[in-house]
């Protein structure tokens, strides 16, 4: 390919990827956005309304309430107008936008402390939990929703559906009830979880509505460099402090994750032993280190398996952790803990169990589905061969699976037509095998003639 037929294809690329084209005015824009953010009246209401439906599902752990709350949450308006006001450097707007977006998070927080004071519900669902320890993959959603969401906004015909998608994405009504939650029972974990998580969607869909204003060339609204350039440092600076801790967090989920996988791996791996078995294991924090406890039943391990196994834990690139192991005589495992361990040693042997019955029983299902569907095309096809194929007397048709015999997974299927005839010709037999073939609309057909009987004396 040529250099001129390469920039050909890149333009055509970005021209399909040109915002100008179907791009509202941006007057009409602004002026809408600036509708959006105002709250009074029918939008508070809504938006009370919206946090209330929020806080019983949170409540109930209901994922379907909650997504129905957000959808009509009105939350979004302001926030996109604090991202526009400041590409446009507006700062009347960014007043108007911030002073409601603060009436709305007040009312809400309110609403949603009043509902969880007087519900008789206070255990937190896991709902709730979800909006506590919020990470940079939440930064990320609310950036690239954040975009979408404005994207949408400054299209001639308005992308309800994608506004609509956003505020499901971007979440942004349940860490605001959680919020409600924590202020309401003093739970100070969730309150403040929630209101950085609440923090983190704010400054970043609405930096992601700076971006596409500045990218769109919105007007100005202030004169003097000097002046932006201050605005696009406090900008920085809040963006940076957001998304710090959420970094330092997924960096700490990250850690974690890996750590339980290869704890897993070290257990499965040095304690699968012919007359021990593993009950339980958990990690446990033991002064500047970690403790590693492994409850094991059946023969003890000696002091130099013992000390082998610890000695391992660097191999796993676990060598900061400590191994503790707790063995049937120990008195640290009490008779509970015991009955408990086994417990669910059963329960997770017959879950497992369970799980193979039923892949058997569909694979079952699945060869009686396909054994009736023969025997019906054979039925039909048995019906017609009279008038086509008056030389075949009978039929039967069956699905097989064919192995190799120097590899057991090399597997094919194909379909048999065993059939008997009476005088069949070589060219009749080749006309008969592609009909079968087109009416059984399979490919992998073989046929296989039967001697017919010989007749009695």
């Amino acid at each position: 390919m040529n250099i001129p037929t390469l920039l050909r294809r890149v333009a055509v690329i970005f021209e399909r990827l040109d915002l100008q084209r179907d791009r509202d005015d941006p007057a009409a824009i602004i002026a809408a956005i600036e509708r959006d953010a105002e709250f009074r009246g029918v939008n508070l209401w809504v938006l009370i309304c919206a946090v209330l439906v929020a806080s019983v599902g949170l409540n109930v752990n209901s994922t379907a309430v909650i997504i129905g709350a957000m959808l009509i949450s009105p939350l979004m308006g302001p926030i996109i107008a604090m991202g526009v006001s400041l590409a446009t450097y507006d700062l009347a707007l960014l007043k108007k936008s911030s002073k409601n977006y603060g009436v709305a998070v007040l009312f809400g927080i309110v609403s949603s402390a009043i509902y969880f004071a007087l519900s008789p519900l206070k255990e937190p669902q896991s709902e709730l939990l979800a909006r506590t320890s919020p990470t940079l993959w939440d930064v990320l959603i609310a950036f690239f929703g954040g975009l979408a969401g404005i994207i949408a906004s400054t299209s001639r015909e308005k992308k309800f559906t994608v506004i609509a998608g956003v505020a499901i994405a971007t979440a942004l009504m349940p860490p605001l009830c959680t919020v409600g939650y924590g202020l309401a029972l003093q739970e100070w974990r969730f309150f403040f979880g929630a209101f950085y998580l609440l923090a983190i969607n704010t400054v970043f869909i609405s930096t992601a509505a700076y971006a596409v204003a500045q990218l769109l060339r919105f007007p100005n609204r202030m004169e003097g460099e000097s002046g932006r350039q201050r605005v696009r440092r406090i900008i920085w600076a809040v963006v940076i402090t957001t998304a710090l801790p959420s970094i330092y967090l997924a960096w700490r989920v990250v850690d974690e994750t890996i750590t339980e996988q290869r704890i897993r791996r070290y257990v499965q791996a040095e304690f699968h032993l012919p007359r021990a078995t593993v009950v339980s294991y958990q990690v446990e924090p033991s002064g500047d280190s970690t403790m590693l406890k492994v409850v094991l039943l059946g023969e003890p391990l000696d002091s130099l398996r013992i000390a082998e196994r610890r000695q391992h834990l660097e191999l796993y690139g676990l060598k900061r952790m400590r191994l503790e192991i707790l063995q049937g005589g120990s008195p640290a495992i009490s008779t509970e803990n015991i009955r408990t361990a086994v417990l669910e040693d059963i329960y997770q042997k017959t879950e497992r169990k369970l799980e193979r019955l039923q892949d058997s029983l569909i694979a079952l299902e699945r060869a009686m589905v396909t054994y009736r569907n023969d025997d019906t095309l054979t039925e039909q096809i048995a019906s017609e061969l009279p008038i086509l194929f008056p030389e075949i007397e009978r039929i039967a048709l069956r699905q097989v699976v064919v192995r190799s015999p120097s590899s057991a997974t090399v597997q094919d299927t194909m379909t048999v037509a065993l059939f008997e005839a009476k005088h069949l010709t070589a060219s009749r037999r080749k006309q008969f095998e592609q009909w079968l073939r087109m009416r059984t609309r399979r490919e992998q057909l073989r046929l296989v003639a039967l001697e017919r009987p010989l007749s009695p004396r």
